[in-house]
C-alpha cells in the first residue's frame, strides 16, 4: 500500500474512530510530515518523488477535509472532523494532533508541542466584515509545560478580492488581514471569504516560535 493510502486509511479511522488503538500524540511533527508528504528515501541515491495526496484521494473518505501546513516544519498534515458541540468543532489527524475551531475560527490546539489551551476573539462575522476592532486573549502550553497568558488588540481589515488555490481548485475569495499587537509584539493574520460568507483558507497564528498553521479547507462535506 503507498504512502499516501496509508494516509488516507488513517485519516478514515480517525473520522469514523473505529480502528482501535492509535499512535499516541507526539510533540513532534516528523512522523505526521513524512505522512503526509509519502516521502521515502532509498538507503542509497536521493530521495523517491513525494506521493501527491490528490483531492480524490480525499474525496473516498466522504467527510469534510482540512489540509494544514506549518511553514516552519515543514509540515503537511490533513485532519476531519471528529467532535461538535454547537460552534465548537475539533478536527484530527491521523495520529491525533488536534485543532478546534469556535464558529470556524482557530481556538485550541493539541499535539503540536506549545499549543494553544485556550482562547478567545472575534467571531467569523467580525472578521469577514473586514472592519473590526476587537481583543484576543491566548493561554499558551510552553516547552516545559507552564501555562502562559497573552493578550492582543487587533483590527481586521479588507485587503480586497483574491483567488486562492486548495488542492487544484480555485476558489473566488475576498482576502481580510487581521492584526494584532501587545507590548512591542506584533502578528498577522489572513483569512479567505467566499461568497456567502464561507471561509475557504485561513492563516493563524499557533505560537509565535513556530508561526502560522495555514488551513484550508479542501472538501466540504460527503
Amino acid at each position: 500500500m503507498s504512502r499516501s493510502s496509508l494516509l488516507i486509511a488513517g485519516l478514515l479511522c480517525s473520522a469514523l474512530a473505529a480502528c482501535g488503538n492509535q499512535t499516541e500524540i507526539s510533540p513532534v511533527l516528523g512522523a505526521i510530515t513524512q505522512a503526509a508528504k509519502g516521502a521515502t528515501t532509498k538507503a542509497k541515491g536521493p530521495a523517491a518523488p513525494p506521493a501527491e495526496v490528490t483531492r480524490a484521494d480525499l474525496a473516498q473518505l466522504k467527510v469534510p477535509v482540512i489540509k494544514g501546513e506549518l511553514k516552519s516544519g515543514n509540515a503537511t498534515f490533513y485532519l476531519v472532523p471528529i467532535s461538535v458541540k454547537g460552534n465548537v468543532q475539533t478536527w484530527s489527524t491521523s495520529d491525533k494532533l488536534t485543532v478546534t475551531f469556535r464558529d470556524s475560527v482557530m481556538s485550541e490546539t493539541r499535539g503540536f508541542g506549545p499549543d494553544i489551551m485556550q482562547s478567545s476573539g472575534p467571531t467569523l462575522a467580525q472578521l469577514r466584515s473586514g472592519n473590526s476592532t476587537h481583543r484576543r486573549s491566548y493561554v499558551y502550553l510552553d516547552g516545559g509545560d507552564q501555562l502562559i497568558r497573552i493578550s492582543y488588540d487587533c483590527t481586521a481589515r479588507s485587503a480586497g478580492p483574491a483567488t486562492v488555490t486548495v488542492v487544484g481548485l480555485q476558489h473566488s475569495t475576498t482576502h481580510v488581514v487581521e492584526t494584532c499587537t501587545a507590548n512591542g509584539a506584533s502578528f498577522t493574520n489572513e483569512y479567505w471569504f467566499e461568497n456567502g460568507g464561507k471561509l475557504r483558507k485561513s492563516k493563524e497564528l499557533l505560537v509565535s516560535e513556530w508561526g502560522h498553521l495555514e488551513l484550508a479547507r479542501v472538501i466540504d462535506g460527503g
